[in-house]
């Protein structure tokens, strides 16, 4: 795999989903919430470097995969050169997200069979977009690879900022498989739902990462009253 500048050019012919609020909603106070979380990753890239940032959950349906994408779409509308990557091959979202085709993806790059630049298409705001493509029988071995680390050592030359969606920790290794190859990890927990022993597990699991914290999902209107609170100031 060569060394050379990616270069992707095609118009995007998506459609977003309405929960990339980033994109579809950008005045609302969700998309505010995701910019603040922008804000934090600023605010550690100005400790050491961070160019890939990985987002993980204990379980399923912490949300996960509608934080990354909106965390990735902050990133291009502030005109940085963002590209997000699905590396959950058990339940993709990012294609379905985006309106887009899942194949070739990033499992068709690791397993040879296609190039990158193949895998590789524009989104909106200029966001580029790798979807997961079809899952091999041992997805967490293409994530422990040399290809896997060299894709992302591509990517580094071309983008300035790697959002990367992996599966959720406890039920599969490709999780930790990926998170050792980022330069920072997030773990998203669902407010009032995910146990806090499932946490700590998961957490622990991920043990050698570097762990950047854990977002909180559905936190409810709190955020939405404060804003109306203080637009009428």
């Amino acid at each position: 795999m060569d060394a050379t500048v990616i270069q992707v050019s095609a118009e995007f012919r998506g459609s977003v989903d309405p929960r990339v609020v980033s994109i579809t909603e950008p005045g609302g106070a969700a998309a505010e919430q995701f910019r603040m979380l922008h804000l934090r990753l600023d605010q550690a890239r100005a400790q050491r470097p961070l160019a890939v940032v990985a987002l993980t959950s204990a379980v399923a349906g912490e949300g996960k995969s509608v934080t990354v994408a909106n965390l990735a779409a902050c990133a291009a509308r502030r005109g940085r050169r963002a590209v997000l990557v699905d590396c959950d091959l058990r339940r993709p979202r990012v294609a379905q997200l985006f309106g887009i085709d899942d194949e070739p993806g990033i499992a068709a790059v690791l397993a040879g069979r296609r190039r990158l630049e193949d895998a590789l298409c524009i989104g909106p705001e200029r966001l580029t977009l790798l979807p997961a493509g079809a899952a091999p029988d041992d997805p967490g071995g293409l994530f422990a690879s040399d290809a896997y680390r060299a894709v992302l050592d591509r990517l580094r030359k071309t983008y300035d900022e790697i959002y990367v969606d992996l599966p959720p920790v406890l039920p599969f290794a490709d999780a930790t498989a990926a998170a050792a190859s980022a330069d920072g990890v997030i773990v998203v927990v669902r407010n009032a739902e995910t146990r806090a022993e499932l946490v700590e597990e998961a957490v622990g699991s991920l043990a050698g990462a570097p762990m950047l914290g854990c977002v909180l999902t559905g936190c409810g209107d709190g955020a939405v009253a404060y804003r109306k609170y203080y637009g009428r100031r």
